[in-house]
């Protein structure tokens, strides 16, 4: 229960914040999550890891389920989504200008 809880943790910021990252992607939320730099998938991955790290870093306060601590989990996967989408950005625009 423990990873299903995580899994759904990082799967609904990622569906949640990285449009709000990627706001000048298009006007549509559906653009906005296609037009990811770096890809959805990879955002996807990066909202998980920092559920994960979240959960397990910022201790047994606030709301757990399965002994995971669901309000860590979207602190750790919004800060670490945000630093991904820093770098896929950063990167997508130095090989742009190449």
């Amino acid at each position: 229960m423990f990873w299903v809880t995580l899994i759904v943790v990082g799967l609904i910021s990622s569906l949640v914040f990285h449009p709000l990252f990627n706001s000048k992607a298009g006007e549509s939320y559906g653009e906005k999550l296609n037009k990811i730099y770096g890809t959805y998938w990879a955002a996807l991955v990066a909202h998980l890891i920092g559920a994960w790290l979240g959960g397990a870093y910022l201790g047994k306060w606030g709301w757990i389920v399965a002994d995971y601590n669901v309000i860590g989990g979207f602190i750790g996967a919004i800060v670490i989504g945000y630093l991904w989408y820093l770098i896929a950005k950063s990167q997508t625009k130095a090989e742009a200008n190449k």
